[in-house]
């Protein structure tokens, strides 16, 4: 197949518009949210929800990103058509069409542990979705990477951590510490960037969320006044049932195995 500069360019274009602004977070500015899906922003520095979507008159693309402090999450997808609509001057070999999706939310967390106690905070940042090739892409046609940060350096956000996504379920953990009932401030920010061309979809709307283990007695405040991360998943009573059977056929085939040796 044969080379496209037209294509080259639609790729560097793609990678300097799919990196969010991580500049949004800004000195002072403890929370926010924001949003954009193409050509369409939302949300902005004190504000705790941000949503944009975005699609093109041709119906060849179509993006959308959504973020809340409330549950601590945020959902970007990137879909283009593998069936375009296409000018008459134009072919799927020498014309492109993209689109993506940006979002991300930050907020100032004042944490206040049982008196008298040292303790530890688990927290993990959860990530679902997929990446699907474009069959007129060059490469995978898609891109999908996530930021995400806490801790208790004021400036940790500037400097997140960075993973590039791909299909299925990912997760990143980690612990915070408190001692003697001292409360302690933890910056929290997370953010996801999608892109998707020529037929390819990055859909990452499944979402990128945050869950804690907040021990027994353990309060906190927000700047935002809205963030309710999830708790870590716990097993269904139906789940927990059938994991309590299956232990029990086990210790029963067990006793048989040791029964047969004698």
């Amino acid at each position: 197949m044969s080379f496209h500069p037209s294509h080259a360019l639609t790729a560097l274009c793609l990678f300097t518009l799919s990196l969010p602004s991580l500049a949004a977070v800004q000195q002072g500015s403890s929370f926010g949210a924001t949003a954009e899906a193409g050509s369409v922003k939302a949300g902005g520095w004190y504000q705790s929800t941000a949503s944009a979507s975005h699609g093109s008159a041709s119906g060849n693309t179509e993006a959308s990103a959504w973020g809340s402090s409330e549950s601590f999450s945020v959902h970007a997808r990137a879909w283009t058509s593998e069936n375009p609509t296409l000018p008459i001057y134009c072919t799927v070999y020498t014309c492109s069409w993209r689109t993506y999706a940006n979002v991300s939310v930050w907020d100032t967390v004042t944490i206040t542990p049982t008196a008298g106690s040292t303790e530890t905070l688990d927290y993990r940042f959860a990530i679902d979705g997929f990446r699907k090739r474009g069959p007129w892409a060059y490469g995978s046609g898609t891109t999908a990477t996530s930021w995400y940060y806490i801790g208790t350096d004021a400036n940790g956000w500037y400097t997140p951590n960075m993973r590039t996504l791909g299909n299925g379920k990912m997760e990143a953990a980690g612990t915070v510490e408190a001692r003697n009932g001292q409360p302690i401030t933890l910056y929290v920010y997370g953010a996801l960037s999608v892109s998707a061309r020529d037929g390819a979809v990055a859909d990452y709307s499944h979402t990128m969320s945050f869950h804690w283990d907040l021990p027994p007695g353990w309060t906190y405040t927000s700047a935002s006044g809205h963030f309710s991360p999830v708790a870590a998943p716990v097993p269904e009573p139906a789940s927990m049932a059938l994991m309590a059977s299956g232990l029990v056929g086990l210790a029963v085939l067990q006793r048989r195995r040791r029964s047969a040796r004698r």
